[in-house]
């Protein structure tokens, strides 16, 4: 018979995962952003890509004018991607001697704290910025922090295999032993 037990918890982080899992999350998050504008803010679905491409493109060359098409929205896209390998990263390192229901809470905590630097203190500087700052965004930014976290953990999850034919001693056979 094989029995699976989680293994130590002493790794180290797995970047790539990290990376993955903030990547993943944040796709979550930009197709979020889209439903929510196109279902709730009767604005276009791609309007989110706009906005954060439109704070990438100020952000690079603040003197330039944007024109809110295909290629501002590919600016947002590629801003988003890079914040998601980004945030798993720094998840990764917060979470990863937590465990997964732990990790899913930091990364709701996380998710509050970047909403509030991103609409309150970013905006201020691109207050393109404004027109997402309403619950669904903070909803949003909650479930790519949780989501990020919580991928990432079960992503790293690691299990050893104890069978009973190996070198180790099986301590289940001492219940019967009298120790007096």
């Amino acid at each position: 018979m094989t029995t699976l037990v989680a293994g130590a918890n002493s790794r180290t982080i797995g970047w790539g995962t990290a990376i993955l899992a903030g990547i993943v999350a944040m796709i979550v998050f930009a197709v979020i952003e889209m439903a929510f504008s196109w279902a709730m803010r009767g604005t276009s679905p791609g309007a989110p890509l706009v906005i954060f491409g439109t704070v990438t493109l100020h952000a690079v060359l603040p003197s330039a004018t944007v024109g809110g098409g295909p290629r501002t929205a590919a600016a947002g896209a590629a801003l988003l991607l890079a914040l998601g390998a980004l945030s798993g990263i720094i998840l990764a390192v917060l979470v990863n001697r937590v465990g997964t229901a732990t990790a899913a809470i930091v990364g709701v905590a996380f998710g509050i704290a970047l909403y509030a630097v991103d609409m309150y203190g970013v905006a201020r500087s691109f207050p393109s910025l404004v027109g997402l700052r309403d619950w669904m965004s903070a909803l949003a930014y909650v479930i790519q922090g949780a989501l990020t976290a919580g991928l990432y953990k079960v992503m790293t999850r690691d299990f050893v295999e104890v069978t009973p034919e190996s070198t180790g001693h099986d301590l289940r056979d001492l219940r019967h032993v009298r120790l007096v």
